[in-house]
């Protein structure tokens, strides 16, 4: 399945690219970033604990959930409390088709539609939003389905380039992440992770092992609009509140000290470098009042001291020099006294 996986993202998209006006991804654009993701949800049994270790660790994710896949989330309360969870604890919810076919290749133009659209439907019913982030099942999409994916309102087509493989029980989903990240450095890379809130291994597990590993790698994580900097839901415009997303003066979307996007960021997602200095000066600031009162009061009573010190320097020097110049003054009068003497004496003698 490994292989598998493999040849389906070769096959779609190896870097972030755009198709019209969708735009497609498989890692974030910001080195560093790192969005964990989560398909085929919500589960009843699973999705509850993942909210829960999410927020233990206070961490952002994305759920691509389906409407009828392990529950159908239009007539069951539980499942729709878990969509509401998911939405207002701030992790961004996308789209992954109403009831997951085995893939979207072979439906029509019709079949499509109606994946997309009754999705749509049913998160908006609970949470008054439309997905704008979509993910094909078993990440396999055609040119035709692109199409139909742009006319239901969908800006981006999200891929990945780390799997989990928690579905697969012969393959380790926590070594699977040590894997996919051996030899990488934050500083180069970035990552969009596959991982399923319907497995128990995600849930009880390897969540609470690779959250604390991938911060001491130094990896940051982020929800999925952050990651690729568009807006999560159809019709609204980029939450600049979120940390990392800021707007320039014009109005431009600004990811916060973007690291230079390498050849396989082919995407047209306008990245400016800008740092926050009077933000981040206010912010500190404000967090170390107490501590910049006393630094400032200590520092007034030290340059005031040192002002007095060095103010009776200059008056010691100045009566110095006053004394030196005096001194030099009556030597120099002394002086001429003495050569006028002489003077007037060699003259009288030479006319005498």
């Amino acid at each position: 399945m490994k292989f598998l996986n493999s040849i389906i993202l070769m096959s779609s998209i190896v870097m972030n690219s755009v198709h019209g006006e969708v735009k497609y991804f498989s890692k974030c654009i910001k080195d560093g970033d790192f969005a964990i993701t989560f398909d085929d949800g919500p589960s009843l049994d699973y999705t509850k604990m993942v909210l829960d270790t999410l927020d233990e660790f206070n961490v952002k994710a994305t759920f691509f959930v389906n409407g009828k896949n392990c529950v159908d989330i239009t007539t069951n309360p539980t499942a729709q409390e878990l969509i509401k969870r998911e939405y207002e604890s701030g992790h961004v919810i996308g789209s992954h088709t109403f009831t997951h076919p085995s893939g979207i290749t072979n439906l029509t133009d019709e079949e499509l539609t109606y994946q997309l659209e009754e999705l749509n439907k049913a998160i908006y019913n609970l949470v008054g939003v439309k997905p704008a982030f979509f993910r094909p099942p078993l990440g396999e999409y055609s040119e035709d389905n692109l199409k139909i994916i742009e006319k239901c309102g969908i800006k981006a087509n999200i891929l990945w380039n780390l799997d989990s493989e928690d579905w697969d029980h012969n393959y380790n989903a926590t070594q699977q992440y040590i894997d996919g990240l051996e030899g990488k450095d934050p500083k180069t890379h970035s990552f969009i992770a596959l991982n399923h809130d319907i497995q128990k291994v995600t849930a009880e597990k390897n969540l609470r092992i690779v959250i604390p590993y991938l911060r001491k790698l130094g990896y940051n994580f982020v929800p999925m609009d952050v990651c690729i900097g568009l807006p999560a839901y159809q019709g609204q415009e980029l939450n600049t509140n979120k940390k990392g997303i800021t707007k320039d003066p014009n109005g431009e979307i600004v990811i916060e000290n973007p690291q230079n996007l390498n050849a396989n960021n082919g995407n047209d997602v306008a990245n400016t470098a800008e740092t926050n200095a009077n933000t981040n000066a206010n912010a500190d600031a404000n967090a170390n009042a107490d501590t910049n009162t006393n630094a400032d009061a200590n520092s007034n009573t030290n340059a005031n001291a040192t002002n007095a010190d060095a103010n009776t320097n200059t008056q010691d020097i100045n009566k110095s020099n006053s004394n030196n110049n005096t001194t030099s003054d009556a030597t120099t009068v002394k002086t001429s006294i003495i050569f006028s003497s002489a003077f007037m004496i060699l003259v009288a003698f030479l006319f005498l």
